[in-house]
């Protein structure tokens, strides 16, 4: 038994005293729901990619922009890359708590544009009123809506709409605990799968690989990570190049989510971070690196850590890569490895899902160290698991009266 399927088999009143009734749980179920909902939309192909040749591809100006917010906008960033390759269409990522407050320079309004909306519950304010002013600004938008809630506001806009298609996740993707976890990782799939939608052969092998690679993460490095959030750090920086920079920053708010703040996060790419972040590394800092598996990109994150190393920055130093050589041990205290024995097949474009479970779990078992409750760590309130507290302003009733009504709260 690993550090985190022991606290899955705890028993229920322990593990409610605990905080960690959901959370656990939704981390350890991810492989799994990767699997099942990858089934779920193969047998929706023919109807996803009708959509997606009418409505995309076949466009004379057409435009994708991927929306949400918090995490689910981090979904965008983790898959932007990808997309824009794999479709050769720009491809944005911009997120909703964007979009509500500068929509027209954000958007072109006589573009053709594919708004790929993400969201776990489907009713965060942000979400709804952008999907609200895209349809005012753009004539010609339509929508791919990828949530994990069937009640949600979202999924309603999705079933009626004759422009949206609405790719709704399985039950056990509605994260129960405050921090997405598996909702992130499985609306990410989701749109790994819209990205190889033409030719799916080459997308199933790799979600296979990410889902049983991931439980072979979980099963011989838990304790381990474990151990690194059990460790006296007070600060945590996350660096990933490409899509996993978009995973490191998850991993930054994973951590400092579950935390409630006590331990503050950043993240940043290789390059970027010497052009001044480099300054917060201190002697309490916990430093992960997603490493790539691209030698030529590994060359210039190698050099980075090289440095850092080189001027005693970090309190503790943990690499995640598919197999670590001399170089990579010389400057880390601790190599996670995910293809040790070279039997998976996981480009870095998939990675984010698989990577981000080592933020997840470092979030977990720090919560815990802390004296946290990891379900719901937030002590105050401050945060809670559908945003709250947000009006999203009527710009059409603004500028006729100068009145703020309200179109999404």
């Amino acid at each position: 038994m690993n550090a985190l399927h022991n606290l899955v088999t705890l028993p229920d009143k322990v593990r409610a005293r605990k905080g960690i009734e959901h959370t656990p749980a939704e981390i350890e179920a991810q492989p799994r729901l990767w699997g099942e909902n990858f089934k779920m939309l193969e047998k929706r192909r023919e109807e996803i990619l009708s959509f997606l040749d009418e409505r995309t591809f076949s466009k004379e100006n057409p435009r994708v922009v991927l929306a949400g917010a918090g995490s689910s906008a981090y979904i965008g960033l983790s898959v932007q890359n990808l997309l824009r390759h794999r479709w050769q269409l720009d491809v944005d990522a911009r997120p909703t708590t964007d979009i509500v407050t500068h929509w027209s320079s954000v958007l072109l309004r006589d573009a053709d544009y594919t708004l790929i909306s993400f969201s776990r519950s489907g009713n965060s304010p942000e979400s709804i009123g952008a999907f609200f002013l895209a349809e005012r600004f753009c004539p010609r938008i339509s929508h791919i809506i990828v949530t994990c809630n069937k009640g949600g506001k979202l999924a309603e806009l999705g079933e009626r709409k004759n422009n949206a298609l609405l790719l709704l996740l399985s039950e056990g993707t509605n994260d129960k605990g405050l921090a997405m976890t598996a909702s992130f990782t499985t609306m990410l799939m989701a749109a790994q799968f819209l990205a190889h939608a033409k030719d799916l052969q080459t997308y199933e092998p790799v979600v296979k690989d990410l889902s049983e690679a991931t439980k072979l993460l979980f099963e011989n490095h838990s304790d381990l990570t474990k151990e690194i959030a059990e460790s006296n750090f007070e600060r945590a920086i996350f660096l990933g190049s490409g899509c996993l920079y978009g995973c490191a920053v998850e991993s930054s708010l994973k951590l400092q989510e579950m935390t409630s703040g006590r331990i503050i996060c950043k993240a940043d790419t290789f390059l970027g971070v010497r052009h001044g972040p480099e300054v917060v590394i201190d002697e309490k800092t916990l430093v992960v690196y997603l490493l790539s598996t691209n030698p030529f990109t590994r060359r210039y994150e190698l050099d980075l850590a090289n440095n850092i190393e080189a001027k005693d920055l970090g309190m503790k130093k943990v690499a995640l890569c598919d197999k670590a050589d001399r170089e990579i041990e010389g400057c880390v205290d601790h190599a996670i490895e995910f293809n040790r024995d070279g039997i998976f097949s996981i480009p870095d474009f998939h990675r984010p899902a698989m990577d981000v479970t080592i933020g997840q779990l470092i979030g977990l078992f720090k919560s815990l160290d802390l004296g946290l409750k990891p379900d719901n760590p937030s002590e105050k309130g401050v945060i809670t698991r559908v945003v709250k507290g947000v009006s999203i302003y009527d710009d059409k009733a603004f500028e006729r009266d100068g009145k703020f009504g309200t179109i999404a709260s």
